[in-house]
């Protein structure tokens, strides 16, 4: 496909194309996210060179290994994984933050949560709760959920879609997986995935700005059993805001503390660090993008330059920092 078409097809409204984790081994994260999640790998490479260490801040002679998963027909909810070279590297999210400003988790439907949290349990993973169910209402439906401590400090979130009436959100999204398919081991790629903010309407200027998605749904997340699902006191309120592009998978939560405070990820997620670093949007036009950057306060923090993205080939891309938020953007054109 040409460049001019890869990115005529780009949605208006752009959901999240790929999630940046930095692994602390990447073997080790390969085994979850390709064996047992079962996404498949559609590139290795080792990323090197003065283009790369400009990108990512780094100094002359830095590398990383990176592998770029991928499920479905379409450029969203992908994961690049990197293994940086660096001696000296901070994990992002330590294990015991359960709430926190930053990139947070990642949301992964699965098919038989029952089964999947024995056998990750099995594996060794620390699950934050025994899977719970969360019913929404009438309009949205019904879930089971369970959360862990995935590889690298991030979180994961599996859901499993329980109502199956097709009139009801969750009904639909069923459906809609039923046509897309699932990878092998029941799982799909990321659906949604969270992030914390400190200003909520400078982070969605953000993400109705520059990127154009819509929203989802919006809600105080509080009360006894809510808070304790999400590991919070029982007196605590939470604004969330749910976001979309034009697709099903790549929504983005955010959320925001009302009455309490969490710590701040941030200063931590950049390379070569460990844990989930960016989250990166495939856009039409670099040019028009970082104009739309600027006029809502998205500092710069590379930018845009022409660069060989894994998974992506050559690309025009830039990193900004969430206004809302401070945490790192990428926003590439396939050129």
């Amino acid at each position: 496909m040409s460049s001019s078409a890869n990115n005529a097809s780009v949605p208006a409204s752009v959901p999240v194309s790929a999630v940046v984790i930095g692994a602390r081994d990447l073997e080790a994260s390969l085994k979850f996210y390709s064996g047992t999640v079962g996404l498949p790998v559609v590139e290795s490479s080792t990323w090197e060179g003065p283009d790369f260490e400009r990108y990512w801040h780094l100094p002359a002679g830095a590398r990383a290994r990176v592998a770029f998963l991928a499920h479905g027909a379409d450029p969203v909810g992908r994961i690049q994984l990197m293994e940086f070279s660096a001696r000296e590297r901070k994990l992002v999210r330590p294990p015991e933050i359960r709430r926190a400003t930053g990139l947070f988790n990642l949301n992964i439907y699965a098919s038989d949560i029952e089964k999947d949290f024995a056998q990750l349990k099995a594996q060794g993973f620390n699950f934050w709760s025994e899977p719970a169910r969360n019913n929404f209402g009438p309009v949205v439906g019904e879930t089971l959920e369970a959360a862990f401590d995935g590889p690298d400090g991030v979180v994961i979130n599996l859901i499993q879609l329980l109502t199956e009436d097709p009139k009801t959100v969750i009904g639909h999204i069923l459906a809609f997986i039923a046509t897309y398919g699932r990878t092998p081991t029941g799982f799909t790629a990321v659906v949604t995935t969270a992030h914390g903010v400190l200003d909520m309407e400078k982070a969605i200027g953000f993400y109705y700005g520059p990127l154009r998605m819509s929203l989802f749904i919006e809600s105080v997340l509080k009360g006894p059993v809510t808070n304790r699902a999400l590991c919070l006191p029982a007196h605590c309120e939470t604004r969330s805001v749910i976001v979309q592009g034009a697709h099903e998978y790549g929504k983005i939560a955010l959320a925001t503390p009302m009455n309490y405070e969490v710590p701040n990820l941030v200063p931590a997620a950049v390379a070569p660090n460990i844990g989930y670093l960016a989250q990166s949007f495939q856009i039409a036009n670099i040019d028009e993008s970082a104009r739309a950057c600027a006029a809502v306060g998205a500092e710069v923090y590379t930018a845009p330059m022409t660069i060989a993205l894994p998974g992506r080939g050559k690309c025009a891309s830039m990193l900004v920092r969430n206004p809302g938020s401070g945490a790192l953007q990428e926003l590439f054109q396939v050129v």
